[in-house]
């Protein structure tokens, strides 16, 4: 039964918190959060993809992190220089994956708006508990390598 047990429910598990082999950086289990598991960070892309490429990441990595509320998915798009401009969080994807892992599984999100110009993209939402939240990213050959959250402003001159 003990084997069962464990090849049913604990050999999965495992399996997930295993390096993938991608990066040095294994992947981890976030605590209290066993559905959330750190992905290897992302990759720069030779050639760089062009505005369009990377407006059509940044629309799937807004889907994985606000509608389907997969956050392994959307920090797939995450650099590992990601530079965090929020006072509360460190550099490096690390720090934002602790924060909101415990919390974003379960919260009520509703989106309210989108946005990608040049190299930059906006997800203006709102949180149950939290409010309404505009974060900025700059995006620099395919991944998010900066992140703005605090007192952000939706921008007027783009297009949903």
């Amino acid at each position: 039964m003990r084997t069962t047990l464990f090849t049913l429910v604990l050999a999965p598990l495992l399996a997930i918190a295993a390096p993938t082999g991608i990066s040095n950086t294994p992947s981890r289990i976030v605590e209290r959060a066993p559905s959330v598991v750190t992905p290897p960070p992302c990759v720069a892309m030779n050639p760089a993809p062009s505005v369009n490429e990377t407006k059509a990441r940044h629309d799937k990595f807004a889907n994985a992190f606000l509608v389907k509320k997969n956050l392994t998915e959307a920090f797939e798009y995450i650099g590992a220089s990601y530079k965090n401009h929020n006072p509360a969080a460190k550099d490096g994807p690390n720090s934002a994956l602790d924060i909101l892992g415990p919390v974003w599984p379960n919260a009520k999100i509703t989106v309210l708006r989108t946005a990608f110009k040049d190299t930059q993209g906006w997800l203006n939402y709102r949180v149950s508990g939290m409010g309404e939240i505009v974060d900025r990213y700059r995006w620099e050959k395919g991944c998010i390598v900066e992140h703005w959250d605090q007192g952000e402003k939706f921008p007027s001159d783009t297009k949903k």
